[in-house]
């Protein structure tokens, strides 16, 4: 071995030879990394590693990497060359079992072998010896991922590897980092009087990539500068690889440095920007790991800590922080939940401020919104009622409450609102029937945004007024609680004729073109599912009856949306009360008929279907009725 590997280096070097045809070269080169393999095969570890210390003593730098490259070859085929001669006779049966358990003669060559590699870490210092340094930093990587009980000599080459992050170079500071994560996923907690300099190593580099566009590195020559690209994601990548260990084997002595790594988590914009789908992925897996293994009493502050440079960083850093703290919030136990509820749900308040104060750094607030909205649904999953009452209560507050307003804002409590209503749709869809009692704080709420238009503001004075009902329901006692029937019956019928409403509001002009708000198609759907539902949900003709009239008053409006709205309507309770409607037909049917002869040909098919299973249902013809 010792003399083939720098033959392999001569022919390597020939190449720029003309005078030796490639044929020939080809075949040579061939040929010694057919003897080398087959040498290398059969030798017990430590006859291998005492080769490799021998050419690491070449006076060739060249002939040192070649010994490296091969060193790193061997090691990973280790496994190949096991499952190729499984199930064959061996001429050194023990040849690959040796490899797996190394003895103590081994051990020592092994030893000695990584000595020599951390001396030439070491040495490699200029950029002349770079390609060296980088090929010394990779077999040491490679030997801690397939050797990792080694845990002296691997102490020994992480303070080494850790000067290296921060190389001119990026492959060197690239690989550096990976062999860094490699050894703290081997040696746990053993490297951590290495853990200061490697994360004062790592957030220097971090900050360098990310406030230097114009980053390069040299190729082996040292003439040909390479572009940024490719080297620049690799080194991200290897960040990553490395902060991954660190939270990983490291998570309970990191309460000094989360900050830092939040930093280059959540506001650094190469991990958080989504061009590169695999640094994405990447990036995801350490941000969940870390609300994972992070405990959430370290975890938690400095997570909120970042939201106001997190809003001056934009809309990915603003999700992604709000994604860490509903993954941290799915951690948490009674306790922790008891001691942190108010405080988060207070960030989530001002986060669902932002589609009112209009930052120039946020530009898509529907997914910003989409995300708060999502770690908050999370708390209040794990709150107990007396925990959520107050701070649903102080929510609605938050939502009516009198903000200053600016011409370059518009209409403040406009947006309050819809941020809170989009809320409440989500605590509505996740608590499902836990949530029903709390409709009677919205009652009010909802009839207001239904009935005025949408720049009007109420007066101090009604918002007064508003705030004491609201308290004053929420101090009732529980035996006051439950409806009377008439009161059930007003409220069914407060809200029934804001929603009728609806169906003549014609949308506006420029609606398609803003693709974030609900189409006119979406709020069509939900008028009939809701005015629909109410009355399925209703199950008495007292209700059924003033509903039903409105909606058919509906059908004699000038505009054909409205009359289509109306008879879906129909359509729907039909379909869904059955039987149950037939003590309304005697009303509906002359609207029926009306609609029958209608210009409009959408609104007569779809008269004519309505008239059909009404017939159905009640078992005779109705022609006789029109």
């Amino acid at each position: 071995m010792e003399q083939v590997v720098p033959l392999l280096q001569l022919v390597d070097a020939s190449r720029k030879q003309i005078s030796i045809p490639v044929a020939i070269r080809k075949e040579l080169k061939e040929c010694t990394r057919v003897v080398s393999r087959t040498i290398t095969l059969h030798m017990i570890p430590s006859a291998y590693f005492k080769g490799i210390i021998k050419l690491l003593g070449h006076a060739d730098g060249n002939v040192k990497k070649k010994a490296l490259g091969l060193l790193c070859e061997t090691v990973r085929n280790q496994d190949t060359v096991k499952s190729k001669h499984k199930g064959r006779r061996r001429i050194n049966p023990n040849s690959s079992s040796t490899w797996l358990h190394i003895n103590e003669s081994s051990v020592e060559s092994f030893e000695k072998m990584s000595s020599e590699i951390i001396r030439l870490v070491d040495e490699s210092t200029d950029d002349s010896k770079a390609s060296l340094k980088l090929a010394a930093v990779s077999a040491l990587e490679v030997l801690a991922n397939r050797f990792p009980s080694n845990y002296s000599i691997y102490s020994m080459s992480l303070a080494s590897i850790t000067k290296g992050i921060t190389s001119h170079n990026l492959a060197v500071s690239s690989s550096c980092l990976r062999t860094t994560g490699a050894l703290i996923n081997v040696l746990g907690p053993r490297s951590l009087a290495e853990l200061p300099r490697i994360m004062e190593n790592v957030t220097k580099i971090s900050g360098e990539v990310s406030s230097c566009s114009d980053l390069k590195t040299k190729c082996d020559d040292g003439n040909t500068p390479v572009a940024v690209s490719s080297s620049k994601d690799s080194l991200i990548l290897s960040i990553l690889f490395t902060l991954e260990a660190v939270v990983d084997k490291l998570g309970s002595f990191l309460n000094p440095y989360l900050g830092d790594i939040l930093e280059i988590l959540v506001l650094h914009p190469e991990y958080v920007s989504g061009a590169d789908l695999k640094l994405k992925l990447k990036a995801d897996a350490v941000r969940k790991l870390l609300t994972e293994k992070i405990p959430v009493r370290l975890a938690l502050p400095p997570l909120l800590k970042i939201y106001s440079r997190a809003v001056q960083s934009g809309d990915s850093s603003l999700e992604i922080a709000f994604e860490m703290l509903a993954n941290l919030i799915g951690s948490m136990d009674k306790s922790s939940v008891s001691g942190y509820h108010a405080n988060i749900f207070e960030l989530c308040f001002l986060a669902l401020d932002l589609r009112r104060q209009h930052p120039l750094s946020v530009q898509n607030i529907d997914v910003v919104e989409k995300s708060v909205i999502n770690a908050m649904i999370a708390l209040t999953m794990k709150l107990t009622e007396t925990m959520f009452k107050p701070l649903f209560i102080r929510s609605i507050e938050w939502a009516e409450s009198d903000v200053v307003e600016t011409e370059s804002m518009g209409s403040s409590n406009i947006d309050r609102a819809i941020t809170f209503y989009s809320l409440v749709n989500r605590l509505a869809e996740s608590h499902r029937s836990l949530f029903v009692p709390y409709f009677k704080y919205l009652l009010d709420g909802c009839i207001h945004h239904l009935t005025t238009a949408g720049d009007a503001k109420p007066s101090g004075l009604t918002r007064k007024k508003k705030k004491a009902k609201i308290q004053e329901a929420g101090n009732m006692k529980e035996e006051n609680s439950v409806l009377s029937l008439r009161n059930w019956h007003l409220r069914a019928l407060v809200l029934l004729k804001p929603i009728i409403s609806q169906l003549v509001i014609e949308p506006p002009a420029s609606l398609e073109e803003n693709s974030n708000i609900p189409s006119t198609k979406e709020v069509d759907d939900l008028l009939v599912v809701c005015i629909g539902q109410m009355a399925v949900t209703a199950g008495t003709d007292l209700l059924w009856k003033p509903l039903n009239h409105e909606v058919l008053l509906q059908t004699r409006s000038d505009m054909v949306r409205a009359r289509i709205l109306a008879l879906r309507i129909v359509k729907y309770l039909v379909e869904n009360l059955k039987e149950e409607y037939l003590v309304l037909l005697a009303e509906t049917i002359p609207f029926l008929g009306e609609l029958l002869e209608d210009v409009e040909l959408s609104v007569k098919s779809l008269a004519q279907e309505i008239f059909k299973e009404m017939e159905f249902l009640s078992g005779e013809s109705l022609q006789q009725y029109l």
